[in-house]
C-alpha cells in the first residue's frame, strides 16, 4: 500500500479491514471521520471489485449487522515477499550439498508436470489442439498465454506473466527448467525458446516446428 499520507479513501479502507479482519461501517466512520453513507459508497464499489466481502451477523437487540472482509482478491492487493522467501529457500537448499538436493527436487518437479500434462495432452486430436490445450494450463498457472499459428506445422507460444520472474532472475535454472518441460511433452516438435522476460523481453517465447 502506499504512504499513509497518501492513501485514498478507498485504500484507507482496505487497509482497516486488513489490520481487523472484520470490521463495521461505523467502526469506517469512526475510522476515516466521513459520513456512513460516503462509507457505504465505496463499500459498495469494492464489494463490486470482489475485493470485499459482507456477512450479516444477527444480534439478541436491533438490527442484523454487516460485517466486511477481504476476499482473496483483497488480499492479494497488499504486497507479499513470496519471491524472496522461495529465493532464500533455494539458496539455503543449494548451500547443503552444494546444489544436489536441490537438482534432485528440480528434476522431480519437472517428472510430476511431465507426466501429469502429457496424459492430459492425450486428447488433443491435433498439433494446434494440443498447443491450445498447453495454453488452458499455463493459464491457470497464471501465465498469460497466447500462440500464434505460423502454418500447420509451425507455431509461436507466448507467455506474457511470468508469476516467478524474480526467482529466475536470481536462478536461471527457473528458464532451463521450463524448456525441457515443453520438449518432453512435444518430443515430436523442435522446440526454441526465442524470447525471455529475464533478459527484458516483453514475454518469453517459444517456437514449436512439428
Amino acid at each position: 500500500m502506499l504512504n499513509k499520507q497518501t492513501l485514498s479513501t478507498r485504500e484507507k479502507v482496505l487497509e482497516k479491514i486488513k489490520r481487523e479482519k472484520e470490521v463495521t461501517v461505523k467502526e469506517l466512520t469512526n475510522e476515516l471521520g466521513i459520513t456512513p453513507m460516503a462509507i457505504r459508497g465505496h463499500l459498495n464499489k469494492l464489494e463490486r471489485d470482489d475485493l470485499i466481502e459482507v456477512k450479516t451477523l444477527r444480534q439478541k437487540l436491533g438490527r442484523p449487522l454487516q460485517v466486511f472482509s477481504l476476499t482473496s482478491k483483497g488480499e492479494s492487493v497488499f504486497p507479499k515477499q513470496y519471491s524472496q522467501f522461495a529465493i532464500d529457500l533455494l539458496s539455503d537448499i543449494e548451500s547443503i550439498d552444494g546444489g544436489k538436493t536441490l537438482e534432485k527436487v528440480i528434476v522431480t518437479r519437472e517428472s510430476r508436470i511431465i507426466e501429469e500434462r502429457r496424459e492430459l495432452l492425450k486428447i488433443a486430436i491435433n498439433n494446434e489442439a494440443k498447443i491450445k490445450l498447453y495454453c488452458d494450463f499455463l493459464e491457470q498457472d497464471g501465465r498469460m498465454p497466447n500462440f500464434e499459428k505460423i502454418n500447420n506445422n509451425k507455431f509461436v507460444l507466448n507467455i506474457n506473466n511470468c508469476p516467478f520472474l524474480e526467482i529466475a532472475m536470481n536462478y536461471h535454472f527457473c528458464c532451463d527448467s521450463d524448456i525441457r518441460i515443453i520438449k518432453e511433452i512435444f518430443p515430436e516438435a523442435k522446440v526454441e525458446q526465442v524470447k525471455n522476460q529475464v533478459d527484458k523481453d516483453k514475454c518469453c517465447s517459444y517456437e514449436f516446428d512439428f
